[in-house]
């Protein structure tokens, strides 16, 4: 899988990409990640990306087309099996069903708003051409300073789901929001050693290697929300 991210602050993502099963899925070549600076698609020498936003006074904006000739650079690389994720506050709030979804697609771009968000022709293009490959989604009800978080959240989502990036494919079998139930229900508690921390202690059936009773507990101790 390629993931594109548009972002005038691609140095936000070097700990990401360099930490954990994400890094060790880049060198072996399960992963592939570029992030484009729209910057490079403006064309005065201070290469300006923002400006102040018509009839308001608060903050300012980035403007449409250096974002759009981002994208447009991208896909004219890929040209097929593309989807654009445009971390924003929407209807629409990313949960593990998208994350399946998008993880059986060969490219993702994310497009990264700064300031008070994108200029809304960036939107209204993307909607005109690709309106099959463009999403606006929110991470929740919530604003956040800068939106790379939010891409490398739900990027982080989708690729644990492609074969090999997690190892232990089991892992991924049994957890929480699981599709087939609905993503309606929570992983049941977990111990590691020492038996007792503080005057906790790992329940009794855990350690009794009967297996039908353990798998009983883990049943009984999964919750549906």
């Amino acid at each position: 899988m390629n993931i594109f991210f548009i972002s005038i602050f691609p140095e936000i993502f070097e700990s990401f990409l360099a930490t954990s099963l994400i890094k060790k899925a880049i060198e072996r070549k399960i992963l592939k990640f570029e992030i484009i600076n729209p910057r490079q698609f403006c064309h005065d020498k201070n290469q300006k990306i923002d400006d102040e936003i018509y009839w308001w006074w608060a903050g300012m904006l980035m403007m449409a087309k250096p974002i759009i000739d981002s994208v447009e650079f991208v896909i004219s690389k890929i040209e097929w099996n593309f989807q654009i994720i445009f971390p924003s506050p929407s209807a629409e709030v990313w949960n593990q069903k998208y994350a399946h979804s998008y993880s059986k697609y060969e490219n993702i771009i994310f497009v990264c708003g700064r300031y008070e968000g994108i200029d809304y022709r960036f939107e209204q293009y993307m909607q005109d051409r690709y309106s099959n490959n463009f999403r606006k989604i929110s991470m929740g009800k919530f604003i956040t300073l800068w939106w790379e978080l939010p891409s490398m959240t739900m990027a982080e989502s989708i690729v644990r789901l492609i074969p090999w990036v997690i190892q232990d494919e089991i892992s991924r079998q049994d957890e929480s929001y699981q599709i087939s139930m609905n993503m309606e229900n929570l992983e049941y508690p977990q111990y590691t050693r020492p038996k007792e921390v503080e005057w906790f202690v790992v329940p009794e059936v855990l350690l009794s290697w009967n297996h039908k009773d353990i798998e009983n507990r883990k049943n009984e101790n999964s919750k549906t929300i």
